[in-house]
């Protein structure tokens, strides 16, 4: 059966929808049996009919047959009609050549209902038959009987029927209705249980009394299982919800008396509470701000472009995530306050998940803000000058670059490198070329202000210009007008008077540039050359232009050097200084630095080391030999040779230089007298006070010193007064070749000789030929040293 309506089901109880179900079965039941049944009874009493009327007819053929002989036509017309009331035939008609009449008699009155006849749908029986007598046809008979009385004898067989069906119905429903009643009794009282217990009593059960079903019972007794367990379930949430009750009293207080800002909201975004820093920092109060929109409590702008900020809390709700404001977001309050907040808005969720209302916490961040600001325009400024820094420059030039390469824009950045500002330093103290900068930096960035251009700061007296779409005959027209402006300035000091000069290098930006340092090292190139050409010169980087690429090509050792350094592929070699005394008998050797390139060949020190002393890198190569050389005579002590170390200029006038090497000997065990360094003449007396106290300091501890390239730069018997050092290496110019050139010779003799009157060691390098070294062993050098006595060897060092 289909279900019954929603309606029905609340309507009528279930012992009466059961009824109705039976009631309806029955009566389909009672219609298909009378459908069943009553088919074949009604052709039985159609075929009953029609045999009913051949056998009338035969009679009344029988009877006539003698009248029709002796065409007795009255007796005929009298037979016909008596034995037409006697026998239920509605007509007869008899058809003869001489006589034809019909008569007729009134059908049986109907005691059955006419939609029945109609249902049945009976037709009249008729038969019609010739009177044949001795082959000779007398007439025709025809007759038509009166179904009535057989339809009423179904009638009544259909009411029997009926009768008893109804009898059986009413007997199987107060049947059914006992049975109900007793077996819902169970349900109702579990419907009155539940209904105790709708009403709040938890006690409430159901009797477990025998009789029922044994479906009702197990019924009962699982209600009463889940009466228990719901009336233990009640107890804990009474229990919890008193505890939440103090957990929310709790929370209220936490969030009153914190510092951040704090609304709540339910679902749908409507203030519920704002803490009392929530209601300082919007000007509402909780009570007027309940039941608002948080935009309409709580306004909030874009910090920089004033434009309205939709609020975290109504994305956090509508996404159900957790929302944060960006650093650009203020309050603007109905009084005008305008407040900088940092906020963090989350939805409140149920257990499934779903939204039930949200949070939004926030801060004062105006002082903080404010603090963040001044820390940003001092991360990107220097602090001397107020202009620009070394980091803004270098972001500007990525954005510079990046433009170039994806726009069609054009970027000039220029190198600015002030010429004798050391002077001033030197001269008149820090301050004083403090205050020089301040005043240069002025001038320059008032010819800059109202430009789309940019000035930085690089460092030392070191400046960067960006150009901003600008062409470069327009970009080095301005540049000309600020070395000319730069030259015309003076700076007045304590009764001096400085004139500076300035040296620019200019690069234009192109897409084929890789980084900034392609920008920054061509702009420093092309300033390099334009120093070298005697200062306020300017120098346009030019790829072709071949001062600015040797310049380049050592700018492209500086990378290769700090590679080299990161893959440890330097390696210390030595070289045999023969002594041409007899009586020296140790053995002396000169430490030398190689580089081994990617592919694994071995370059020479003079291919890299011009770049190293011109890009202040050789300070570190000599720590890098000082430190490997005197670890392998810690771990050789085999090794009984004494050993001539380099030292670069830079590292002469480093203060550190001397601790340096005195830390280092501290570390390992070896002899520090069987070592000594090598420094350049020019770089001697470019350093001569650093250069000297620096000797004196390691000569305490038996360590001794030679002059390198001797000859070849200023020398002058007064700085070698100064200088205590043991021996005079003979420059390699004079030595090659001095078998032939009288002059060559007679340098190489004045030098050993003006050695060896100062008490002082002399070593002759770069000796190729035996006719060099007939030379110098007639004369008395101490020490020869080249390719002709003992080439470099590797030190294997472990």
């Amino acid at each position: 059966m289909s279900e019954l309506p929603a309606a029905l089901n609340t309507r009528y109880s279930l012992q009466a929808r059961i009824l109705s179900a039976v009631f309806v079965l029955v009566l389909a039941m009672y219609l298909s049996t009378l459908a069943v049944l009553g088919l074949p009874l009604k052709e039985r009493a159609q075929q009953h009919l029609d045999t009913s009327a051949e056998r009338e007819l035969s009679a009344m053929m029988a009877a006539i047959q003698d009248h029709v002989l002796l065409r007795d036509y009255p007796a005929i017309e009298q037979t016909i009609k008596a034995r037409a009331r006697d026998s239920h035939i509605l007509s007869a008609r008899f058809v003869s050549p001489k006589v034809t009449f019909e008569t007729r008699t009134p059908p049986e009155p109907q005691r059955y209902p006419a939609w029945f006849a109609a249902i049945l749908d009976v037709r009249i029986p008729r038969a019609q038959s010739d009177l044949m007598v001795g082959g000779t046809s007398y007439g025709t008979l025809a007759i038509a009987l009166d179904a009535a009385p057989s339809v009423q004898s179904l009638w009544l067989m259909v009411a029997r029927f009926t009768l008893l069906a109804i009898g059986s119905l009413i007997g199987v429903m107060l049947l059914f209705r006992w049975h109900l009643q007793t077996s819902l009794r169970g349900l109702y009282a579990l419907r009155t249980a539940a209904r105790a217990i709708e009403s709040g009593d938890f006690s409430a059960r159901v009797s477990l009394a025998y009789g029922s079903p044994p479906e009702v019972r197990e019924t009962k007794l699982a209600f009463n299982h889940m009466a228990d367990h719901v009336s233990r379930l009640v107890a804990a949430l009474e229990h919890e919800h008193g505890e939440l009750l103090v957990e929310k009293q709790r929370l209220r207080v936490t969030i009153e008396s914190i510092g951040d800002a704090v609304v709540v909201t339910d679902a749908d975004g409507l203030i519920e509470f704002l803490n009392p820093k929530a209601e300082e920092l919007t000007g509402f109060s909780s009570d007027d701000a309940r039941g608002r929109q948080v935009s309409s409590v709580l306004p909030l702008f874009n910090e920089q472009s004033g434009a309205p900020v939709t609020g975290p809390l109504e994305l956090a709700l509508r996404h159900n995530k957790v929302v944060e404001l960006d650093n650009h977001t203020v309050i603007r309050r109905h009084d005008g306050v305008t407040i900088a907040i940092s906020d963090t808005a989350a939805p409140i969720r149920s257990s499934d998940g779903k939204v039930q209302g949200g949070v939004l916490v926030f801060q004062d961040e105006s002082e903080r803000r404010s603090l963040m600001q001044r820390l940003a325009w001092q991360a990107e400024r220097d602090h001397l000058t107020g202009l620009l820094n070394r980091r803004a420059m270098e972001n500007k030039l990525v954005a510079a670059l990046h433009s170039v390469q994806h726009e069609a824009r054009h970027f000039i950045f220029c190198y600015i490198d002030l010429d004798r500002f050391k002077l001033v330093n030197d001269t008149c103290g820090h301050r004083a070329g403090d205050t020089l900068l301040q005043r240069l930096s002025a001038i320059m960035a008032h010819r800059v202000e109202g430009r789309n251009h940019f000035l930085a700061r690089l460092g030392g007296d070191e400046f960067g210009l960006l150009f901003v779409d600008t062409a470069l005959p327009e970009a080095l027209e301005y540049i000309q007008g600020l070395r000319d402006e730069i030259s015309r300035f003076r700076f007045e000091w304590d009764d001096k008077v400085f004139r500076l000069g300035v040296s620019l290098g200019v690069t234009e930006l192109h897409g084929a540039m890789t980084d900034i340092g392609e920008i920054l090292a061509q702009a420093d190139t092309a300033c390099y050359h334009a120093k070298s050409l005697g200062g306020s010169a300017i120098q346009v980087y030019e790829k072709t232009h071949p001062a600015l690429r040797k310049i380049n090509d050592e700018m492209q050792w500086v990378g290769a050097i700090t590679k080299a350094f990161e893959a440890h592929r330097f390696l210390l070699y030595r070289q045999q200084k023969v002594a041409l005394s007899p009586a020296i008998s140790t053995q002396h050797y000169e430490i030398l630095l190689r580089m081994r390139g990617e592919d694994g060949t071995i370059i020479e020190p003079g291919e890299f080391l011009p770049a190293a002393e011109r890009y202040g890198l050789a300070p570190s190569f000599d720590r890098w030999v000082i430190r490997n050389f005197f670890a392998y005579l810690d771990t050789h002590p085999e090794d009984e040779a004494s050993y001539a170390i380099n030292l670069s200029g830079r590292s002469l006038s480093d203060p550190g230089t001397a601790e340096f090497i005195l830390d280092e000997i501290g570390q390992y065990h070896f002899d520090p007298t069987r070592i000594s360094f090598e420094v350049t003449e020019t770089a001697a007396i470019d350093s001569l006070d650093a250069c000297e106290r620096l000797i004196l300091t390691l000569q305490s501890r038996g360590i001794q010193f030679a002059l390198d390239d001797f000859g070849k730069g200023q020398s002058s018997f007064g700085y070698l007064k100064r200088l205590p050092v043991a021996a005079l290496k003979i420059d390699g110019d004079f030595v090659r070749g001095m078998d032939h050139d009288r002059e060559k010779l007679a340098i190489v003799k004045a030098i050993h000789t003006l050695g060896h009157e100062l008490g002082k060691q002399t070593i002759a390098e770069q000796v190729e030929t035996e006719k060099e070294l007939t030379c110098l062993k007639n004369m008395g050098v101490d020490f020869v040293q080249g390719y002709l006595l003992h080439r470099p060897v590797q030190l294997l060092v472990d």
